[in-house]
């Protein structure tokens, strides 16, 4: 079945009707809306963040670890529980490893070896004296200041 629209003001017959324009009184009921249902969002956004488990580092932002029982410092011969620990014990296991190497005798010097080497605050691993970025970890290694 075919409809036929047709307009009484003009006395002729609508292709295509379109719909009635909003009204300005309209416009600002649907703005009202928009803002009350975004600021809703807002404080329900702000209150379930504000209700999140606290797991994460104040200092580092790595994920804590819970236990029952308090925190042990490791032994001498035990694995550093730190970052930074690790990374100075590594560090200190590299020269002394150069030391060692320093009372053989040198069989071979190459323009690498003669190279200053120094460690990465941040990995522990051995890189060149002087360089911006660390090729292992990727951070900076020249300071602000």
């Amino acid at each position: 079945m075919t409809k036929y629209a047709y307009c009484k003001v003009c006395d002729k017959e609508v292709d295509q009707p379109v719909r009635k324009p909003m009204e300005t009184f309209h416009k600002i009921i649907w703005v009202i809306i928009s803002i009350a249902t975004v600021g809703i969002g807002a404080i329900i956004f702000a209150i379930i963040y504000t209700n999140r488990k606290k797991v994460y580092c104040e200092k580092c932002r790595t994920k804590v670890e819970f236990s029952s029982e308090p925190h042990k410092k490791p032994e001498e011969d035990g694995e550093p529980l730190t970052q930074r620990e690790r990374i100075l014990k590594k560090a200190g296991k590299a020269k002394e490893k150069k030391a060692k190497e320093e009372k053989e005798p040198p069989s071979e010097i190459t323009d690498e070896e003669e190279k200053e080497q120094t460690f990465c605050p941040y990995c522990g691993e051995d890189i060149e004296a002087g360089i911006s970025r660390c090729p292992y970890c990727h951070s900076s290694l020249k300071t602000s200041y």
